[in-house]
């Protein structure tokens, strides 16, 4: 080998290895980071990581945390991104038998756990010379190019149910793209009748709409306030906590969750417009209710106008309060 040949693989081997220490100590997803830090037969587990990064375009520094769940059941780890973990070491029901040292007898490494396989959409997943991926989609030479321990007669999906002892899911589509295409969605989002770039101003410019449109009230105060004033608070909150989730529903809108139930942040946001649009219809039907009433003119209809105007408003919060995305994009 040249001495050149040699400096350019450790030359690789050293930006592999660098890259890897960042990506695991950026690693905000506690799942995940616990999932890096086994092993499989060999140091290639190290390398899943950026690999995998770099086949799918995923930014795992990114992720927050929430993105891996752990699941009970395989059939949950149909789709997305799987790992399948055994605890300790298990023998092999599946090994190929002959001399009783053979390696594939046992499964696992003593003292801790380990990750059997790694599956995508129900696929297992290969290292190869272009990246990441399932049999046919990388160049691959053997069984052992598996990723995880990668055991000889376990590498089906129906044996990986029977042996793993834990499961973890990604729910992968919703944050492939690394974080370019989510950020530049996100830049895109028409929050209202305005585009803001990150969730502090639209915060700002929500309250500065309360605001102006409480000042304009002549009447007494009453619970529409607090109804409009909760919805505010609310539709604030999943707004920063969708544009720092960063996730992407089926049909590629961005996602947040309202009382744990994850809703389309575009309907989040034109709730908000319509609670705000109709607050001010209130506090107009209310003034003229009072001017009408001090000037000896009968006011029933700004007080029947008022009251259906107040129970829009509280299909509204009744819609934020359930997480029903349906509701919360339509009224």
């Amino acid at each position: 080998m040249k001495k050149s040949d040699l400096k350019s693989i450790i030359k690789e081997e050293l930006i592999n290895v660098l890259e890897e220490i960042r990506l695991n100590e950026a690693f905000a997803d506690p799942n995940i980071r616990k999932i890096s830090k086994m092993r499989g037969m060999d140091s290639r587990w190290d390398h899943f990581w950026t690999k995998f990064a770099k086949s799918h375009d995923i930014a795992w520094d990114k992720l927050p945390s929430g993105t891996l769940n752990k699941v009970t059941n395989p059939s949950q780890a149909k789709k997305g991104l799987s790992f399948w973990v055994v605890n300790g070491v298990k023998d092999n029901p599946f090994h190929s038998g002959g001399r009783s040292w053979s390696y594939d007898r046992t499964i696992g490494i003593e003292g801790r756990d380990s990750v059997i396989a790694v599956t995508l959409d129900n696929k297992i997943q290969y290292f190869g010379n272009m990246g990441v991926g399932a049999k046919g989609n990388v160049r691959h030479s053997s069984s052992g190019d598996a990723v995880g321990l990668g055991v000889r007669g376990t590498l089906q999906v129906k044996k990986l149910a029977e042996l793993a002892d834990d499961i973890y899911v990604m729910d992968f589509e919703s944050f492939r793209g690394g974080t370019k295409a989510l950020k530049a969605k996100r830049a895109e989002l028409k929050l209202g009748k305005d585009k803001f770039k990150d969730a502090r101003a639209w915060r700002q410019a929500n309250m500065d709409r309360y605001r102006d449109i409480m000042n304009a009230r002549v009447g007494s105060r009453d619970t529409v306030d607090a109804m409009v004033a909760k919805i505010v608070k609310m539709a604030n909150e999943a707004v920063a906590e969708g544009m720092e989730l960063m996730k992407m529903g089926k049909y590629d809108e961005l996602q947040t969750t309202i009382n744990g139930n994850e809703v389309p942040m575009n309907a989040v946001t034109s709730a908000m417009s319509r609670a705000l649009r109709s607050y001010a219809e209130y506090i107009r039907y209310e003034n003229d209710e009072e001017k009408s009433k001090e000037g000896g003119y009968g006011s029933s209809y700004y007080g029947k106008s008022k009251k259906e105007t107040a129970g829009y408003i509280k299909k509204i919060l009744q819609a934020f309060e359930q997480g029903n995305a349906n509701n919360i994009g339509r009224y």
